[in-house]
């Protein structure tokens, strides 16, 4: 049964900065608080591993009688002298490439003692202790799990990772028990707490850490032996190795998220804040969970917005915080959204010349169309689905706005294009025909610059040509057909390269008996 009637005490170091070496365990000590009946030998059995026994506890604490220890007496037991429980993390959450002592980790795995851990570039992975508290490891960075350990008869646990390169964020859950410990060392530093949030960054190439704590508190003591100092919450450090821990900085405050909108409907996302005074640049950090356990994103951006790109839809977290000159990071920002932006809307064509045509869009069968006076799209003109990849607005000559919409197979939409403008140039007039010298020469009104597209077919359906031409003037000249009946359409081009709809048809033939033709509407005329 675990006892509960010890204090901790350690000789020389609480927590260290910049202490490096060793001798942080061996310096620690159980303070054990003796009940009734309690004997040096019964301790021994009850806590101590091999060779230490009962006769070093008695000369450890100057010669107490082994077989009658006064109720209430304080014994001393080194922490190195207890009976270890080994013990694993769990992983909770992970994303790229990581690997544990070089083989691929899974959701769930166990991490024991020992293990190295690494993340690629643009990794993440998430553990959880068995005492609840969480380590997150950054991209590219490395840690190796000393301890992760509990001793026998003792509340408590005793965690203790050593990160080689990069950062990790951590929560540490309130170290109860008279051995329970967390800390986080670096080639250069050693930070040490006993219930906070903090992060710790170390960079080997600059022999430097840097500790940033944004709950509870963390105590530092220089290696020159000085009086221990306090890092409270707020504050952060940047050390470097061989000279003195400078004052404290305060973190910078977290961004303002209000602009944030809640929904999102563009895969390359834009997100939005507030810059803060002082910052020289911003870390995001994108999550599954509002704890930030399971990290998808992270990137630095030198000023708003942050840019992401690829995520899947879903709903996440955004967490942002400022960096200040030394490299310190500030406070959190924390703020959810939805992404909805698929099947992504096809993007538009020639929308500079006020066209209604798309590209086609890759999970898309088909398209769902609008067509408004305004781009509120109030009142819509049009809202139709097609396969095509272009569409006649079958509208009066003016200026009107336009969206798309993909559709899937099974009819589920994704958002909406943004609103382009659509210019409904103005039909041509009817033409007129001239004939001369077995000749016939169509002319109808025109505007400087404009070209045409004349169409003469034996159909209807325009599959069979006569004549199709691309000219510059308002006016052409063909040979005199055989007998039978034709149909002539004509279409305008702009100089900016918009493109009216096609004229109405008209429809010419020879009038019976006669060497002369008729265009419908207008009537011809003869020379």
């Amino acid at each position: 049964m675990p006892v509960d009637c010890y204090t901790l005490r350690t000789l020389g170091v609480a927590a260290g900065l910049l202490a490096g070496g060793s001798a942080l365990a061996a310096d620690l000590e159980v303070i054990y608080t003796t009940r009734a009946g309690d004997t040096l030998l019964g301790l021994e059995k009850r806590f101590l591993a091999a060779p230490f026994g009962w006769k070093g506890l008695q000369v450890h604490n100057g010669g107490v009688n082994p077989l009658r220890v006064p109720i209430g007496s304080q014994l001393r037991i080194p922490e190195r002298w207890l009976r270890v429980e080994p013990r694993t993390a769990r992983v909770v959450a992970l994303q790229g490439e990581v690997s544990m002592d070089g083989r691929a980790l899974a959701l769930d795995s166990k991490v024991p003692a020992g293990a190295l851990l690494r993340t690629g570039e643009g990794a993440f992975i998430t553990l959880v202790m068995p005492d609840e508290s969480r380590l997150t490891l950054q991209p590219q960075s490395a840690a190796r799990f000393n301890k992760v350990q509990g001793f026998q008869g003792f509340e408590g646990q005793n965690t203790e990772v050593s990160l080689e390169h990069g950062r990790v964020e951590t929560y540490a859950a309130a170290q109860r028990g008279p051995a329970a410990r967390y800390q986080i060392r670096t080639p250069t530093t050693t930070v040490s707490v006993r219930g906070t949030e903090f992060r710790v960054g170390t960079d080997p190439v600059a022999h430097s850490a840097q500790a940033e704590v944004t709950g509870g508190e963390v105590r530092l003591m220089p290696l020159d032996g000085s009086a221990t100092k306090a890092l409270p919450a707020g504050y952060g450090v940047v050390a470097k190795a061989g000279a003195p821990i400078p004052a404290a900085r305060p973190l910078l405050p977290a961004p303002t998220l209000t602009a944030l909108p809640e929904r999102f409907e563009r895969v390359e996302l834009s997100l939005p804040f507030v810059p803060v005074d002082k910052a020289v640049a911003y870390r995001a950090q994108i999550a599954r969970d509002p704890k930030f356990s399971d990290v998808v994103a992270d990137a630095v951006f030198t000023a708003p917005p942050a840019r992401f790109s690829t995520l899947p839809d879903g709903a996440w977290w955004l967490r942002v915080r400022a960096i200040d000159e030394a490299g310190l990071e500030g406070f959190d920002a924390e703020q959810a959204f939805t992404l909805r932006a698929r099947p992504e809307p096809p993007k538009a064509r020639d929308t500079e010349r006020g066209a209604l045509a798309w590209n086609p869009a890759a999970e898309a069968a088909r398209y769902r169309l609008q067509i408004a006076a305004s781009a509120s799209f109030a009142t819509l003109l049009a809202d139709r689905e097609t396969t095509a990849l272009a569409a006649d607005p079958g509208l009066p000559a003016g200026r009107y706005q336009w969206r798309i919409a993909s559709l899937r197979a099974n009819s589920e939409q994704g958002p909406w294009s943004d609103a382009h403008p659509l210019v409904v140039r103005p039909a041509l007039q009817p033409a007129s025909l001239t004939l001369y010298n077995r000749r016939m020469r169509f002319a109808w009104p025109g505007k400087a610059g404009q070209i045409y597209d004349v169409q003469l077919a034996r159909d209807e359906a325009f599959t069979d040509l006569l004549v199709d031409q691309r000219i510059g003037e308002a006016a052409l000249t063909v040979l005199e057909p055989t007998g039978g009946t034709y149909y002539l359409r004509r279409r305008a081009t702009d100089p900016d390269g918009g493109s009216g709809p096609w004229s109405e048809v008209q429809t010419l033939r020879p009038i019976l008996f006669l060497p002369v033709w008729s265009l419908s509407a207008p009537a011809t005329t003869q020379p």
